[in-house]
Order: C-alpha cells, then sequence, then structure tokens
C-alpha cells in the first residue's frame, strides 16, 4: 500500500493530526483494525485490563464508573475523531474502573496499544499526537470536575449550554443527568427553568 492508498477513514485525522506524515499512518494502518460496535456494547468493560486505544470514526461513547450504590456515573464521552483508552488500566495492568460503552451503532479504528508504544521511540510525529491526545483528556478531566463543583444543577447545565452546546444536542437528558451528577428530574427543572428565561427575554 502506497502513501495515496490510505483509507478514506483517514482524512478527517490527517486534518487533525497534520503533524504525523502519510508514511506514519501507514505504520498505524498496519497495526490498527476498522471495528463495528453496536449500541450498548462495550469497547472497555468494567474489571478488563485495557490492551486496545481507538479513534472513534463515527458514532458516539461514553466513559462511566459505578459509585459505593452501583449507580452509574458517566465522567466523559467520546464523539467523532476523539480517542478511546484507558492508559491507567494498561500502563498498570489493572482492571479498568471505568467502562467505554457505544451510545449509538459506532466505527472506530481499534489499536493494539503494546504494538503502538514501540513506534513512540521511532518516530516523534506519533510522540506529539500522544501527548496532545492526553493532555485532551487531562482537560476534560479538569472541566468535568469544575463542573461538578458548581453546586446547582441549573448551573451545571447552564454551563454544557454555553459551553458544550455538543452534548446537550446529542446526548439524552438521562445521561447528561449522569454526567452533571444529578437526578434526570432535578435536570429537566433546570432545563424548563432556563426555556422559560429565554421565552421571557425574547417577548
Amino acid at each position: 500500500m502506497t502513501t495515496h492508498e490510505l483509507p478514506p477513514i483517514y482524512q478527517r485525522l490527517m486534518k487533525k493530526y497534520p503533524v504525523v506524515t502519510p508514511e506514519e499512518w501507514l505504520l498505524l494502518d498496519s497495526i490498527a483494525a476498522v471495528k463495528h460496535i453496536r449500541k450498548g456494547e462495550s469497547f472497555l468493560r468494567y474489571g478488563k485490563v485495557a490492551r486496545y486505544s481507538a479513534f472513534v470514526l463515527s458514532g458516539m461513547f461514553k466513559f462511566s464508573i459505578l459509585d459505593d450504590e452501583g449507580n452509574e456515573k458517566i465522567v466523559r464521552f467520546g464523539f467523532a475523531d476523539d480517542f478511546l483508552a484507558n492508559c491507567e488500566s494498561y500502563n498498570k495492568k489493572a482492571p479498568s474502573a471505568v467502562s467505554i460503552t457505544a451510545m449509538e451503532d459506532a466505527v472506530i479504528l481499534r489499536i493494539n496499544i503494546k504494538k503502538l508504544q514501540p513506534l513512540y521511540d521511532l518516530h516523534m510525529n506519533l510522540l506529539h499526537v500522544n501527548l496532545q491526545l492526553f493532555q485532551e483528556m487531562t482537560e476534560q478531566q479538569s472541566e468535568h470536575q469544575y463542573i461538578l463543583s458548581l453546586k446547582t444543577p441549573l448551573q451545571r447545565y447552564r454551563f454544557l449550554l454555553e459551553r458544550r452546546p455538543a452534548i446537550i444536542q446529542k446526548i439524552s437528558l438521562t445521561n447528561i443527568a449522569r454526567y452533571l451528577y444529578t437526578s434526570r428530574e432535578a435536570l429537566s427543572r433546570a432545563r424548563l427553568f432556563l426555556l422559560d428565561q429565554s421565552r421571557n427575554f425574547c417577548d
């Protein structure tokens, strides 16, 4: 396969990570596989050691944990072109405390981490992207912690409305409630309050 024969699935990723050369994408392609995951199926299950990472080609995913009562809490969402991984589980060879599950039928580019890691020593561009992905995940984690520090469901929902409208548009109210660590009822009241406010403002 020449650089001109890279599958079309790489076009968006090449635009998002221009530092990676076509030759390096070919290297990744040699250790990657396109996988179809149905809605409700897991990319990574609780208690399993992570062995793969993946780019989301289409579909949506949720990263979720279970609280002490066994209730699901969502810590992150993954959309098209986002990266799926649990580096802590892989590095420590420890059971994953996080489950990564498809929220709709999805297609991913799955990569074996064990085969990927040696490439970082040989290709600085891939290492650069790896650091960029780690930074993105850290920033998302920090933002989620900030959202949870807001005292009311109304403040949390308003933050998403203003800063992360894609979550409001694409994710169900039930799953947004799990992400904001609040009840669906409280979130529904917050949403109605903001809708009423916007109507009054327009009147």
